[in-house]
């Protein structure tokens, strides 16, 4: 509609200037189309544009490129990257491994090309929500084996094709508002491309078996990366089991990570006296806004300290008035939704940690291998 009502606007004007926080979303053709709404004869919808015809008309400034307020201080704190170390127990590097090796087997068996982007589809999600956490994983798998039950009933399930893939592909590259759609969009593109699988040979059944097994005793339990979280937790913002004034954001890409997140927080004592509050994509807008309001009140007001976020929180929403804290639970593999996440707290309005240095301050957390230093 936003599209439609520029075209209506554009040729009743000779200047067009657009403005915008976030030009490029990662995709080439959305990003093509706005500058063919800019300027119809240099750019093209779907045709990627000229570099010097993008620099006439294009200007970028960072944050960092600002000048300094009129006293000379910075305009905006420094953000600082801040790793968690984990020690990652050998039952879930062995997780790893058993996906990492179902992966080359079916890749080496792919028939032809709707086969080997069916595989490398699903494997690659698989390994997304293996990243994110087991009940992220779980939810996955069971739908991947379901449909390689169907697929093994013969003739009766009809195989899809290349271009239906491509679409319920398609639709996973949409951004969602609401998290039960995005969900909805991935298990039908997970079913899908499952169809288009070969008969699962007997190494391949017998690591599935060995990686459902896992996931269903993970989900139920403490695994290394959550208590990690719960370690950094009560060293930053319930210290001594204490609450004090400071708050963090925690982000995940996956309403099941989020609900698996919010059970094991509840069970150590984080959710009690509203302490802990949950914001994702499909929420009522009354109560999605109360929580903004209770997060964005001032910590004697308010008794919040954890913002626990799915990505459809991700975008637009000022968050930064009394929380300079941000964590990754995981990275998203879409380098523009990172940045989205740390843009809910560091932006303009952002007063930060004050260092010893007199310097102001964000930190943004993700979670490492124990040891990560040594390998590198």
């Amino acid at each position: 509609m936003r599209t439609q009502a520029l075209r209506l606007l554009v040729p009743h004007f000779e200047h067009k200037m657009f403005l915008t926080a976030t030009p490029h979303n990662g995709y080439p053709e959305s990003f093509s189309a706005l500058l063919e709404l800019l300027d119809n004869q240099r750019f093209a919808r779907s045709t990627p544009p000229d570099r010097k015809q993008l620099n006439a008309v294009m200007v970028r400034r960072m944050k960092s490129e600002l000048p300094a307020k009129w006293d000379g201080s910075p305009r905006f704190p420094r953000r600082v990257l801040d790793p968690i170390e984990v020690g990652y127990t050998d039952e879930e590097r062995a997780v790893h491994a058993a996906l990492r090796e179902y992966a080359d087997l079916r890749v080496e068996r792919a028939r032809d090309n709707a086969e080997k982007m069916a595989t490398e589809f699903v494997l690659k999600t698989l390994k997304k929500r293996l990243f994110s956490s087991p009940a992220a994983f779980l939810t996955t798998l069971d739908r991947h084996e379901q449909s390689l039950r169907q697929s093994k009933r013969g003739k009766s399930v009809r195989r899809p094709s290349l271009g239906i893939l491509k679409q319920e592909l398609d639709r996973i590259g949409e951004d969602y508002a609401d998290d039960t759609e995005y969900d909805t969009a991935t298990t039908d593109a997970v079913d899908t491309a499952s169809l288009l699988f070969s008969e699962p040979s007997a190494d391949e059944l017998a690591l599935l078996k060995r990686m459902r097994e896992w996931a269903e005793k993970a989900s139920g339990q403490l695994d290394s990366k959550v208590k990690g979280l719960i370690e950094w937790l009560n060293i930053h913002i319930r210290a001594g089991k204490k609450w004090g004034h400071e708050r963090v954001i925690l982000f995940t890409e996956y309403r099941a990570t989020q609900k698996w997140l919010t059970e094991i927080l509840a069970q150590q004592g984080f959710t009690k006296d509203g302490r802990l509050l949950t914001m994702f994509g499909g929420m009522d807008l009354e109560e999605r806004e109360d929580v903004k309001a209770a997060f964005q009140a001032a910590p004697e007001v308010s008794p919040v300290r954890i913002l626990l976020a799915t990505d459809a929180a991700a975008e637009g929403l000022n968050l930064q008035n009394h929380c300079y804290r941000l964590i990754h639970y995981e990275i998203p593999w879409n380098p523009n939704r990172l940045e989205q996440r740390n843009g809910r707290i560091d932006r303009h309005g952002q007063k930060g940690f004050l260092a010893p240095t007199g310097e102001r301050q964000v930190f943004v957390y993700h979670f490492v291998g124990a040891g990560y230093k040594q390998r590198q």
